[in-house]
């Protein structure tokens, strides 16, 4: 199977690529790799936040998956884009998104009903050194397993969307 990755330079141009077995993603990345990436709001108002307790993990989760379930089944990643922080809305337009996507898209794999499910972290949700919330886990279905990398800034004082990697895999 291959995935659509999505490769940000420093100097803000995006460029689709063909990875083998390569989450979908959407987000800014910078040498070295996402999790040190560089952003000029990265920082602001994360001393305000915290990691969310299981539940506030669990809506953040759901409702990253549920938004891109929404825009793979309209085509319209406009309000993926919009629930995003304004670096990631700055790197990635409704239609970037769109093409970024597209192969997961084109599996027609409706993920609402994952909501239904409780995520599995791969290791406890953490602050990088950015200010940047990592989540990384999967949810335990049959026969797939929908797998996620996700990244949250702090914006005004809620955790918004910086970066996304999702993909299917068998169980």
């Amino acid at each position: 199977m291959s995935a659509l990755a999505l490769a940000l330079g420093s100097g803000g141009t995006a460029s689709a690529q063909t990875k083998p077995k390569a989450p979908v993603s959407a987000a800014p990345q910078a040498n070295p790799p996402p999790s040190s990436a560089q952003s000029p709001q990265a920082n602001r108002a994360s001393v305000d936040l915290l990691v969310p307790n299981t539940n506030g993990l669990a809506i953040l989760i759901d409702n990253a998956i549920v938004a891109l379930s929404q825009a793979n089944v309209t085509g319209n990643y406009g309000v993926l884009h919009d629930l995003g922080s304004p670096d990631f809305q700055k790197l990635n337009s409704p239609q970037h998104l769109a093409d970024v996507f597209a192969g997961l898209r084109q599996q027609s794999l409706n993920m609402t009903p994952l909501v239904l499910f409780q995520p599995r972290l791969l290791h406890p949700a953490a602050i990088d050194g950015k200010g940047i919330l990592r989540i990384t886990g999967f949810y335990e279905t049959q026969p797939l397993q929908v797998h996620f990398n996700l990244g949250f800034q702090a914006v005004d004082g809620a955790w918004r969307l910086y970066e996304i990697a999702v993909w299917a895999a068998q169980a």
